[in-house]
């Protein structure tokens, strides 16, 4: 099963940290990057190049818009639909003036400024002092730019009319909704669940709009229910792919290259042109991407085993915390402080 998760305005991967340890020992999960786009469509189709074949969309706020336009230009590329706290009209009217108080807030003050005004009213209210919550969100507006907010606005104000398309969807959909989101309340969502032939409806208890963060526990049961997953298969740990016998001979290049970093000439090679070194190994371009730009989540979905990839760590110094936390599809922060219990 491959999963598509599509994050919403200003959102990253940590957003989804709850349900990617969840996720990953059952199905191949990749985090779009829309960080440099500007258009819904243009999103939809970097999101659909992700992988080959049928895949699972999974689409939070901006990313459920995302999601539909998938659906719509690709529907037999989407084997299951999920929706979280989103909606399918067009611009409302005052819209524009409405979001570029904040574009402008960013662009004048920064986007601690932004988080500080924006994310309020993004979660329930009675969540705002509550800095487990608080401070990862405020952290993940923080790695963004004035840029790239000024881009994902522009697209939110050019995203199309969704509402007459849902009636044709067919593939199994879940819509997910905080009971307490402000932004895209519960009617909105019930619009869209009842537009879409047989989608199911899963109302989030006390949630706001982020409710992949606010109520990890809600929504990532209601996923695997839905996908058909058990919570925690019998021969995993959660978060941690099993190194098999199959995993083992896919990734026995990506691990054949690591172990030879092992000789002094190897790291020298290594160090004075990377791609040429993995080359000598047969890598694919898949896995000299997820080499060359230091995905170990990826690496280790690829096959790589962490006993022989680490030896990449030592050529190219990296604290082991920070690996860490790239597998678990976490920010270093929120990553010691979850699973290490660091403040």
């Amino acid at each position: 099963m491959q999963i598509v998760l599509l994050p919403g305005l200003l959102c990253d991967a940590s957003m989804w940290s709850g349900q990617i340890a969840a996720l990953q020992p059952h199905a191949d999960v990749v985090v779009a990057d829309f960080s440099q786009l500007d258009q819904i469509g243009a999103m939809a189709e970097a999101a659909l190049a992700l992988r080959d074949g049928p895949i699972v969309a999974v689409g939070h706020s901006m990313g459920g818009r995302v999601a539909l336009e998938m659906v719509r230009r690709a529907p037999e590329r989407i084997a299951k639909l999920v929706l979280l706290d989103t909606g399918a009209r067009p611009r409302r009217e005052g819209e524009e003036a409405t979001r570029q108080v904040l574009v402008d807030l960013a662009d004048r003050d920064g986007m601690a400024a932004l988080a500080a005004r924006w994310l309020p009213p993004m979660v329930h209210e009675d969540r705002i002092g509550d800095a487990g919550l608080m401070e990862p969100l405020g952290a993940m507006v923080l790695r963004a730019t004035p840029e790239q907010h000024r881009r994902q606005i522009r697209a939110l104000l050019d995203r199309p009319d969704a509402l007459p398309q849902l009636g044709a969807i067919r593939c199994p959909t879940l819509v997910m909704v905080g009971r307490q989101d402000r932004w895209s309340p519960l009617a909105q969502n019930e619009e869209i669940a009842a537009a879409i032939p047989g989608a199911e409806l899963v109302v989030i208890e006390n949630s706001g709009h982020m409710a992949p963060a606010e109520q990890p526990a809600q929504v990532t049961a209601a996923l695997l229910r839905f996908l058909g997953l058990p919570e925690t298969p019998a021969d995993s740990i959660p978060a941690v792919p099993l190194f098999d016998r199959a995993r083992s001979r896919r990734g026995y290049r990506i691990n054949k290259m690591a172990m030879g970093l092992s000789r002094p000439e190897n790291r020298a090679a290594f160090l004075a042109g990377e791609e040429a070194y993995l080359d000598r190994f047969g890598l694919s371009a898949e896995e000299k991407r997820a080499v060359m730009a230091r995905d170990w989540r990826e690496m280790v979905r690829l096959g790589g085993n962490l006993f022989f990839i680490l030896k990449i760590s030592a050529v190219d110094p990296v604290r082991i915390t920070e690996i860490g936390a790239h597998q678990a599809g976490m920010d270093h922060d929120t990553f010691l402080r979850e699973r290490l219990g660091k403040r």
